[in-house]
């Protein structure tokens, strides 16, 4: 299993796999910076590369975002944001927050993401939820393909589609704090998705 999710104990070993990110994150941060970030931000499926980042920062005054794919908009099957929409079910072996149909199965997703389109997250996001130790939110798929060609362009790093997201978190984050200093985490390259970008979406 890829992610955070199935029946214990995968989604612990999968976490303090990916929990090197973290750890790596806040000790380049510091050592850049002098400090620590003021919030992190990573996208979040089923959420293994959020939990490695922030694993690194759950001790520390700092905000944690998850940011969930919002797709075409809220209406179900057009996306993929479990911990925004759902609720409490068991799919896969364990107990989480998910999107179900109206037999209460796992509901149809979407997202311009291939790697965001899951109908749950892990069920350390859900607790981490319920204790509002890290606030989820949304981007919606134009607002991730805005953002993919933004820091492409001005930064000439091209984020994964799933990456993006929250690059176009951080953005709308960023206008609220006025100051400060937010650690985006870029879980993948976006060459992946290049052509299927400018296929559908052309050059912006």
């Amino acid at each position: 299993i890829g992610s955070v999710v199935g029946p214990h104990p995968f989604p612990l070993m999968v976490r303090d796999f990916q929990a090197v990110v973290g750890v790596e994150a806040r000790e380049q941060f510091i050592g850049m910076t002098g400090e620590l970030p003021d919030a992190v931000v990573a996208c979040v499926g089923g959420g293994s590369n959020s939990m490695g980042i922030f694993s690194g920062f759950l001790n520390d005054p700092v905000d944690l975002y998850g940011v969930e794919p919002l797709g075409r908009g809220s209406k179900m099957g057009d996306h993929a944001a479990s911990l925004t929409y759902g609720e409490e079910g068991v799919m896969h072996g364990f107990n989480s927050i998910m999107l179900k149909d109206e037999s209460g199965e796992p509901a149809p997703v979407y997202s311009v993401a291939s790697g965001l389109d899951y109908p749950s997250s892990g069920p350390e996001h859900a607790f981490l939820h319920d204790l509002g130790r890290v606030k989820y939110g949304t981007a919606g798929d134009d607002e991730a393909i805005d953002a993919f060609f933004e820091l492409s362009r001005m930064e000439g790093i091209i984020p994964a589609l799933e990456s993006a997201h929250a690059v176009a978190y951080a953005k709308k984050l960023a206008r609220t704090m006025g100051k400060g200093a937010i650690l985006i985490n870029l879980s993948g390259r976006g060459d992946k998705d290049m052509d299927y970008v400018i296929e559908r979406y052309g050059i912006r």
